[in-house]
């Protein structure tokens, strides 16, 4: 099998590649990054000299039909990530989540592969009121520019793959955390903030929104499982483990022997106007096809809390 990964130097996208290589060494992968720096390619180290492993610098706007040849899978993990800065820069999430998937279709309908998995998000469903899951079919609600990005995507991906018969999956996940992830995503900001680098360890204001956390491996084997199952259609990736910020930023300071005088709550008035209480997505079916994630949150974060100790310059770039 052949498989093209975009965006394979990012934090999901390097640990699906790694999750990927390391289990099954007959799989070809042709990886397309736009920044292929040293923090980036820290993410793959050796690997990146895998003999299986061929990386190609590229834009996924741009001229991607070199890296298409001879391809079965496609995995796009390629998109920008971060609420606040779509709420910024809607214009950058917009041409990348959704421009570069289009292009990522239109050299999919040329090249005609086995299936294209398109990574999105469960943001796209909105607020999960009260109790209320949002199921693989529930009407999509994204209230930030990022989400609607996403799920923009998303629509590209049905329609374009309905009309030029391109298989498809689309996956929607929790809040991925593990190595390697972005500085400033919210579990290293509290880590490197518990491990005393910053004076206070910041809390967007009320504290109480509520995630459900995914260990990223345990999402890259779902994401594998999908693809060997030939899975198509839509299908939501987690494990509901939830916890509120508050809690999480309190787990963090405890692991270091730290209490919580250190938190400031900070208003996101002006940074995320509207700041979603919670996203709840119901995982039943994937459970029904045999797949269960490997860690529980409390080991998954003992183990990332870890890591970061063990490697605190890559909270420092």
């Amino acid at each position: 099998m052949k498989i093209l990964v975009t965006g394979c130097l990012g934090f999901i996208g390097s640990h699906f590649v790694r999750y990927v290589l390391e289990h099954n060494p007959d799989v070809k992968i042709i990886g397309i990054d736009n920044n292929a720096s040293q923090f980036q390619t820290a993410r793959l180290g050796d690997l990146l000299n895998h003999p299986n492993f061929r990386l190609i610098v590229a834009d996924i706007n741009g001229d991607l039909s070199e890296a298409f040849d001879g391809i079965d899978v496609i995995v796009n993990f390629a998109a920008k990530t971060f609420v606040d800065h779509s709420v910024k820069y809607p214009n950058l999430h917009l041409w990348n989540n959704v421009n570069g998937v289009f292009n990522i279709l239109n050299n999919a309908r040329l090249s005609k592969p086995g299936l294209l998995v398109q990574i999105s998000t469960d943001e796209v469903y909105g607020e999960a009121l009260g109790d209320l899951k949002s199921y693989a079919e529930s009407p999509l609600h994204p209230t930030n520019p990022y989400a609607a990005s996403k799920a923009c995507a998303d629509m590209l991906v049905s329609g374009m793959g309905k009309t030029y018969n391109i298989p498809y999956l689309i996956t929607r996940c929790e809040n991925n955390y593990g190595p390697f992830q972005h500085p400033q995503k919210a579990l290293p900001t509290f880590i490197k903030a518990a491990m005393g680098d910053t004076e206070y360890l910041p809390v967007y204001s009320p504290g109480t929104q509520r995630r459900c956390w995914l260990h990223v491996e345990d999402h890259c084997s779902a994401i594998w499982f999908l693809i060997q199952k030939n899975q198509h259609g839509i299908v939501n990736i987690g494990n509901n483990q939830e916890l509120d910020n508050l809690t999480l930023a309190k787990k963090v300071l405890k692991s270091f022997g730290k209490d919580e005088s250190s938190i400031m709550m900070i208003d996101t008035g002006s940074i995320r106007p509207h700041h979603d209480a919670r996203y709840l997505i119901d995982v039943v079916y994937l459970e029904e096809l045999g797949w269960m994630p490997r860690y529980s949150l409390d080991v998954g974060l003992d183990l990332t809390i870890d890591w970061y100790k063990n490697n605190p310059e890559w909270l420092n770039q």
